[in-house]
């Protein structure tokens, strides 16, 4: 799980900065062809390890509220894989959601404008909006990543007879 989300929070990092700092243009300099396909490709990549990321986060904190290791261990699996198969459902609707604009105004790039100058308050708000846009998708996506684990606890806690419940708790207590 701690590679997984160190994946993920480098892929939204790079990916984030790439859209805000406009980098496809030195990408398409050095290799044209793959500069196209990052261009056409990094804000959909954004949604995705945005989405991933806040999924993961929340099944590590539905695991940390879990007890029982095997329990824990299964269901943490289980949740990745459906989360994985749910990635691009929960990304459009993590993104649609958080396309909606929740002040109103221009307050932040009139003042970003007002210290920086023009070209360089337009290039940080342009940067801080697709940083700001990456932050709601994986905020959206957390409480997801929380039910999926929640779910797979539920599903293996009924699956499982209370013979092999006692015997993997007794199992358990030997161990420590």
């Amino acid at each position: 799980m701690g590679r997984l989300t160190f994946i993920a929070i480098l892929l939204t990092v790079i990916f984030t900065l790439s859209y805000g700092l406009g980098a496809h243009i030195a990408v398409r300099y050095l290799n044209p062809s793959f500069g196209a396909w990052w261009n056409s490709n990094e804000f959909a990549i954004v949604e995705c390890a945005a989405t991933a990321l806040g999924m993961l986060i929340g099944i590590r904190i539905g695991a940390r509220l879990a007890h029982g290791g095997l329990l824990k261990n299964r269901s943490m699996v289980a949740a990745v894989i459906v989360g994985g198969l749910m990635l691009p459902i929960v990304a459009r609707i993590s993104a649609e959601i958080a396309r909606f604009k929740f002040s109103s105004g221009g307050s932040v790039t009139a003042w970003l404008i007002d210290h920086f100058r023009y070209d360089t308050g337009m290039f940080l708000d342009k940067l801080l909006a697709a940083g700001v846009y990456s932050i709601k998708i994986a905020a959206f996506a957390l409480p997801v990543g929380m039910i999926l684990f929640g779910v797979a606890v539920a599903i293996f806690m009924t699956a499982e007879p209370a013979g092999d419940a006692a015997d993997a708790t007794s199992r358990e207590r030997v161990k420590q």
